[in-house]
């Protein structure tokens, strides 16, 4: 018991000196400048927009076109082209087969409008 009773007095003493002693001089004290809210600006923001509605295209193939061809005549992938028109064979088309032309502005929308300020300083 006795042994605690010293401890406990010997930290009440030995805590306050040692903080005592980090403050430094009295005379420079440094302080940390005040916060203050900075102003806010309100954040522009983007409306959602989708294209409009492209008419369907068909094109009617002719002896001696290629998918390729026909693809980079229309700037579109081979590969889109195939899949458009689900052709299972890309080597077995015929002249007179009607193809339909994939679209080539695909349909987009901007990020959703956010309602956000952002701080200036």
């Amino acid at each position: 018991m006795r042994v605690v009773k010293s401890v406990a007095l010997a930290v009440a003493v030995i805590v306050p000196l040692s903080l005592a002693g980090c403050g430094g001089d009295s005379e420079s004290v440094d302080t940390l400048p005040l916060l203050t809210a900075a102003p806010t600006v309100p954040e522009t923001t983007v409306s959602p927009t989708t294209l409009a509605p492209v008419a369907e295209e068909f094109y009617t193939i002719q002896q001696g076109d290629t998918l390729f061809g026909i693809a980079q005549s229309f700037g579109v992938s081979m590969s889109d082209l195939i899949s458009y028109n689900a052709i299972a064979d890309p080597d077995a088309i015929q002249a007179g087969q009607r193809l339909k032309i994939p679209p080539t502005a695909t349909t987009t929308t901007a990020a959703p409008a956010v309602e956000s300020t952002i701080a200036t300083p």
